[in-house]
């Protein structure tokens, strides 16, 4: 019922570059062949959970005037944006030297979009879903 300031929630993201700069990204590879698991690289998050005012705050910040008729609404781009930069605590990443990469909006803005997509889809389904267990 009340959020811990210290409850950290895991997120684990397998991926793999393809040609032309694209990716896949899976939140699960256990089904995979081991030749097509050794293709993919593993990302571990740490994500913070959004207690009621933090989760206030993101949409207050996130809202934009849309003019005199339909006045202010959320713009949910920038809330995800937002988003992603307030419950990113920690990650696993690490750049071309093999050396770690901080967590800050500048690297998070770097991500790839998929996998972006990846952290913030599998974060709401741990959260705001409840479903803890891995799906099948």
């Amino acid at each position: 019922m009340f959020i811990e300031d210290k409850q950290t929630i895991s997120v684990q993201i397998y991926y793999k570059m393809g040609k032309g700069g694209g990716m896949r990204v899976q939140t699960s590879i256990e089904k995979e062949m081991p030749d097509v698991k050794a293709q993919f690289r593993k990302l571990t998050v740490t994500l913070a959970p959004l207690n009621w005012k933090k989760y206030n705050d993101l949409q207050r910040v996130s809202m934009v005037d849309k003019g005199k008729i339909t006045g202010e609404d959320i713009d949910w781009l920038l809330y995800r944006e937002k988003k992603l930069s307030a419950v990113l605590t920690a990650w696993d990443a690490k750049d071309a030297a093999d050396k770690p990469v901080p967590v800050n909006q500048e690297n998070i803005f770097k991500l790839h979009p998929m996998i972006a997509e990846a952290i913030l889809n599998e974060y709401d389904r741990i959260v705001l879903l409840g479903e803890d267990e891995k799906k099948n």
